[in-house]
This record gives C-alpha cells, sequence and structure tokens, in this order.
C-alpha cells in the first residue's frame, strides 16, 4: 500500500477511507448493509470478529486486517505502489471478483492489466454497461462502477489532504 508501515497503511490513508466510508459514524448503515467506521459487510466483519458493538479501534483494526487481504489477493505484477494502492481501495468498495474482472477485461482490450489509472479504471467505471458485464470474460456481473471509481479519486484526494494536515 502505498506509505504502507510495518505492513499497516498509515494513519493519513486509513482517515480517508473512514471519512469515506462512514463520515466517522461508528454506526453508519449503507444501503448494501456495510457497517461501523469502516463499513465492513457482515460476513466480512465476523470474519474479523467485529459488529456494531466493537470499539472504534476494533472496527479500525478489522479494515486494517481487511486491507491487508485484499493486498494480498492481488498479483505481484501490481508493482506500483500507487496503483496497488488504488486495486486495493476499489478492492475495498466493490469486492476483490469485480477488481478481477476488471483486469481481464483491461488485458482482452489491450490495456494493462496492472495500471488502474486510463486502464483498469475504465473498465470497472463500464462495468454497468452491458457490453462489459455480459462480456465473455467476466465472471462476477454487474458493478455499480461509478461509484468505486469516484470512490477511488475521492479517497486518494482526502488522503492528500490528510497527510499535510498531519504533517503539520
Amino acid at each position: 500500500l502505498m506509505e504502507l508501515r510495518d505492513g499497516v497503511p498509515e494513519p493519513a490513508l486509513l482517515l480517508a477511507v473512514a471519512r469515506q466510508e462512514s463520515n466517522f459514524n461508528t454506526n453508519a448503515i449503507s444501503h448494501a448493509g456495510a457497517r461501523g467506521i469502516m463499513q465492513l459487510m457482515p460476513s466480512t466483519a465476523e470474519i474479523y470478529g467485529v459488529d456494531t458493538s466493537s470499539s472504534v479501534e476494533e472496527q479500525i483494526a478489522a479494515g486494517v486486517k481487511f486491507i491487508k487481504w485484499l493486498d494480498r489477493q492481488l498479483p505481484e505484477t501490481i508493482d506500483d505502489p500507487e496503483e496497488r494502492t488504488k486495486f486495493i481501495l476499489a478492492s475495498y468498495n466493490v469486492g476483490i471478483a469485480h477488481i478481477y474482472d476488471g483486469r481481464r477485461l483491461a488485458e482482452k482490450y489491450g490495456k494493462d492489466p496492472n495500471v488502474w489509472t486510463d486502464n483498469v479504471d475504465y473498465f470497472i467505471l463500464n462495468k454497468s454497461n452491458p457490453k462489459y458485464y455480459r462480456d465473455s470474460v467476466v465472471r462476477y456481473g454487474y458493478a455499480r462502477g461509478q461509484e468505486t471509481y469516484n470512490f477511488v479519486k475521492e479517497i486518494l484526494y482526502r488522503y492528500e489532504h490528510y497527510k499535510k494536515v498531519l504533517e503539520n
């Protein structure tokens, strides 16, 4: 991950994720059923031993474990740290299976499956378009790609802002 320290995403990145996901509301529940400050789906939260009664620290720790797990699921060929962070953030939002679909689409259409910006992001952005979600290389179907595309951009924008604030 961008600015990974001792295997943990730096605080500014975690702050940006928590802000984007829940607006720092530990009791937030999304339209999809994600819960808590890090907006983990109930099945994911259960894996990491947290629920809505868990402390903020426990919820954030679970989010960090999930981020680390996502990082391990991505191929080592995504070797640029900034691009890898974008893939992890996108996976956090839409699910890693849709990111695998986006990588397959990128490869099929002559783009770089190891680069998010101007490559895989295009196919995720368009995964609500039948031309792409019905493509033979797609295994996980439709996704609200605009949401994921914006999620990555907004978190990285906030991340840069929070990084400056935390440096002072």
